[in-house]
């Protein structure tokens, strides 16, 4: 192995073992979340918000766009965006569903990671490290894993469960979907209790088909 690969192998071990981190701060992260309606049309030096977009017959939802990393997707308005108190420094934006009543642990949550690297990384090697890493952790219970499309270009999903343990009793699972764009890699990480998955999946898809990214940026 060169010192890319193992640069890589040890990246992808850290971000597995992040996500299941991830789901056990996420309550604590809640109340660093902005309301859409108080930062619609709100530029900063990377994203910007635009409220009231319609989609066909869709309902109201809010455009958001990251010029830095060419980003742009749109979300509905009853869900909440968060670019504060995200855990890891690769992440660019948190999106919450809202919570369906008092039983609800957490909210579902998605997020984008985008991961700068110094030279090109390819789908294939990239894949092949994160599902090894995955399956090291004996942490987590594979579902599916395949092939998938994400903003118009080739990419790769896989969909996990967190095993219950005595620290966190809870089962999770996590839609993992990811793109290599040159130097770049594209992150989408949607997770929720395992038993709220279905529920808000269509959600989730919608957003996800409305991804784009502009590689020029």
């Amino acid at each position: 192995m060169n010192l890319f690969t193992n640069r890589l192998l040890t990246i992808c071990g850290l971000i597995s073992i992040a996500l299941l981190f991830q789901i056990i701060i996420s309550s604590n992260l809640v109340v660093a979340i902005e309301s859409p309606e108080s930062n619609a049309n709100k530029i900063s030096y990377d994203f910007e918000l635009e409220s009231n977009v319609t989609n066909g017959s869709s309902t109201n939802q809010i455009a958001y766009r990251n010029s830095q990393h060419g980003i742009s997707m749109l979300f509905p308005s009853n869900w909440t965006f968060s670019n504060s108190g995200l855990p890891e420094y690769t992440q660019v934006a948190a999106f919450y569903g809202p919570l369906q009543n008092l039983s609800d642990p957490i909210p579902p949550r998605l997020t984008i990671t985008v991961m700068n690297y110094q030279q090109t990384v390819s789908l294939k090697d990239f894949t092949n490290m994160t599902l090894s890493s995955l399956n090291q952790t004996n942490q987590v219970k594979i579902l599916s894993s395949d092939s998938t499309t994400l903003a118009g270009h080739p990419g790769y999903q896989v969909v996990f469960s967190t095993l219950p343990n005595v620290g966190n009793p809870v089962s999770f699972e996590i839609m993992h979907s990811w793109i290599a764009l040159g130097k770049k890699i594209y992150v989408l990480q949607y997770s929720v209790e395992s038993s709220k998955f279905d529920t808000y999946l269509p959600t989730i898809k919608q957003i996800l088909q409305s991804l784009r990214i502009d590689t020029t940026s």
